[in-house]
């Protein structure tokens, strides 16, 4: 299979081949559970209520981290920054987002790289050695603790703490998708599959918030403007950019949505691999999100190179503007790159 190491020769044809091709043969050879999916489910899942438990409780415990960090570290940054009004509300958001993301990648990859695990460079061996209600290694069962409970947090931040922008809602699809998919690989022990997802979307929103973060922080109250705040937005822009590119559009087809087409899933493992349909449309539908954002981004870098766009600005807004806890937003005065995936 290709799709070895960090650099291969992506078959973007050959991937979606399978896609249509191949997917099918998950229903032709699902067995057939008199409850249906209930049935196959209570076959196959395995959970403890403390697990349910310590997903709430950690996600209680990030809404209040992210409440002592806003008013003890980013608000009075804001202020010492003298930053606008507009600005100073958008700051504290994506300051929080760069420490978790920082904090979260750095944990996945050092579970995927140091770990003993060569899911990675070989990742058709994904699904080698798979049983029902297998063992969760302990650094991918806190790994995933930190990441349900987190998108948990997430959920009630975008619709309550966050400013709310054009594509929130299709925001908050993607932590509900993406709650589901850490919930529902872990009970069925799909696990070092959701690691691999996760290894492949929290590197870019380091940058990208980094970047936001620079934006803000180059208009002040006062009027003036830190250009260097600019030039290290842009810069970290770009990283973010090339890292969209490789992670997202690069590594995560192929050595996620790939290795799990029947042809490569069941190269090690020949049996019937439950919800093997359920789990292709689900990391499908985090692919088409990925897309989507990406438009963004690629609309954002027009408008730079033709020169239309002399400031970035967060071309999420509506003219109208967005609301951040019921105060209006104008998005004539802000600055913001332009997706938050």
């Amino acid at each position: 299979m290709g799709g070895e190491g960090f650099l291969f020769i992506p078959d973007y044809i050959g991937l979606f081949y399978g896609l249509i091709f191949e997917l099918p043969e998950y229903i032709r050879n699902e067995p057939v559970e008199p409850e249906g999916f209930i049935g196959e489910f209570r076959k196959y899942g395995r959970y403890e209520n403390t697990d349910l438990f310590i997903i709430v409780l950690l996600a209680c415990v990030w809404t209040f981290v992210r409440h002592i960090f806003t008013k003890y570290i980013f608000k009075p940054l804001t202020n010492h920054l003298q930053l606008t009004p507009v600005n100073a509300a958008k700051f504290p958001e994506s300051a929080w987002r760069f420490t978790f993301y920082t904090f979260s990648w750095s944990f996945t990859a050092y579970v995927i790289f140091f770990c003993g695990y060569e899911v990675f460079y070989k990742p058709n061996i994904i699904f080698k050695g798979w049983t029902v209600g297998s063992l969760v290694p302990s650094e991918i069962y806190w790994l995933y603790a930190v990441q349900g409970s987190f998108y948990l947090h997430s959920m009630f931040a975008t619709i309550f703490l966050d400013v709310w922008r054009s594509d929130s809602l299709v925001l908050c699809i993607h932590h509900v998708l993406t709650l589901i998919l850490i919930t529902f690989s872990y009970t069925v022990r799909y696990h070092v599959l959701g690691s691999l997802v996760l290894l492949c979307h929290d590197f870019n929103d380091i940058f990208l918030e980094l970047a936001k973060c620079c934006v803000y922080s180059k208009p002040r109250k006062n009027g003036s403007k830190v250009e260097i705040y600019e030039t290290l937005g842009n810069i970290c822009f770009g990283v973010f950019f090339v890292s969209w590119c490789v992670t997202r559009m690069y590594w995560y087809p192929f050595k996620v949505l790939l290795t799990i087409q029947p042809s490569v899933a069941k190269v090690y493992y020949s049996d019937h691999l439950p919800f093997g349909l359920e789990f292709n449309l689900m990391l499908w539908a985090i692919m088409l999100m990925d897309v989507y954002w990406f438009v963004f981004i690629v609309i954002l870098l027009v408008k730079i190179l033709t020169g239309t766009m002399k400031e970035m600005e967060d071309i999420r807004e509506d003219n109208d503007g967005a609301t951040a806890v019921g105060k209006p937003v104008t998005n004539g005065t802000s600055t913001e790159y332009s997706t938050n995936g």
